[in-house]
């Protein structure tokens, strides 16, 4: 299912590149939020499910990457002085394809860093979404101890000294234009991962690569203020009698070493609105991942929009839909 693609402003003039996939007869849409260094085109696969099941879906690429807007000399470079323009971004997109396309999407779907933007968003207004499902969400940073100390203190250090727009060390040569490695952090599935290779080879503009000082510092800084937004939330709605979180689902993987599922499960195992699931032998991108692995996630995707969305009455797709090359998107000027 391509997208269409169109661009927007920012309140700040940043410019956005955003997607629309429409299928016919479309019961409903989800809005997406990407992860680090992800872009518009590799979640064609996903629109094609989400289509298979009746459904459409928005996302765009964050500030800094895909084709939106970069904000440093070195356009590979990942960066964000502040997760707030994220999230400042992800409602200007919300509004704008309300308006513009008649189009609202009552589900949030979320992967890793967009896990950190969206719930930002659900414990700031819990009503803008009728409910969200997040995928590895990225409210910790996985590693040892040790080394995520150490990225902390000297991410800070750096954008403390006003090199906040440099990369940290060993991060400026990565890229994400490597062979296929059977022990890469991010899909055991071949196939996918030279996928996404061969559209970046495409569409070379689309590449980040290393993580920047102030990329790594506002996503720590956004994680530190977790636990105090989340005590906030919960007094709010108990004082108001309303939930703190719309009905939500978080789907982990077993064999995650780019998230801290441990802080996952400590900020959320236990708030009445969430369930969490996790998929056994799956890597970090779930939607990148071996067919057996992502019909796990289709099946635990069914039951919670049967469950939260019973409106929408979709029905698993007939025969196997599993492993399709991207579809190149269509875009037009529209700003």
């Amino acid at each position: 299912m391509p997208f269409e693609i169109q661009h927007c402003l920012s309140p700040d003039g940043t410019k956005l590149r955003y997607g629309i996939s429409t299928p016919e007869n479309a019961r409903g849409h989800i809005f997406i939020l990407q992860g680090r260094a992800e872009f518009i085109e590799r979640y064609s696969e996903t629109a094609r499910d989400l289509a298979a099941r009746g459904l459409g879906c928005v996302t765009f690429d964050f500030r800094g990457q895909g084709g939106s807007a970069r904000e440093t000399p070195f356009p590979e470079m990942g960066y964000v002085g502040d997760v707030a323009h994220y999230i400042e971004d992800a409602t200007t997109v919300v509004r704008h394809v309300r308006h513009k396309h008649d189009i609202s999407c009552p589900m949030l779907m979320t992967h890793s860093t967009g896990g950190l933007v969206g719930i930002n968003l659900l414990l700031a207004n819990p009503q803008q979404f009728s409910s969200a499902l997040m995928i590895a969400p990225f409210f910790g940073l996985g590693g040892p101890d040790w080394m995520i100390t150490l990225a902390r203190l000297l991410s800070a250090s750096l954008c403390k000294s006003g090199l906040d727009k440099k990369f940290l060390p060993g991060q400026k040569l990565l890229s994400p234009l490597q062979p296929f490695n059977s022990d890469n952090l991010l899909t055991s599935d071949q196939t996918r991962y030279e996928q996404s290779f061969a559209l970046l080879h495409k569409q070379p503009e689309l590449i980040v690569g290393g993580v920047s000082a102030g990329w790594l510092h506002a996503c720590f800084r956004a994680q530190a203020m977790l636990d105090v937004q989340m005590a906030d939330a919960n007094g709010k709605a108990e004082k108001n009698h309303q939930p703190s979180l719309p009905p939500t689902t978080m789907i982990l993987s077993s064999n995650d070493r780019v998230v801290n599922n441990a802080t996952t499960r400590r900020l959320f195992s236990r708030h009445p609105h969430v369930n969490l699931h996790e998929i056994a032998g799956a890597r970090h991108e779930i939607l990148q991942e071996r067919d057996e692995l992502r019909l796990q996630f289709w099946d635990i995707f069914e039951n919670h929009v049967a469950t939260r969305h019973p409106g929408w009455h979709i029905e698993k797709p007939a025969g196997n839909i599993a492993s399709a090359a991207p579809v190149p998107a269509t875009e037009t000027a529209d700003i």
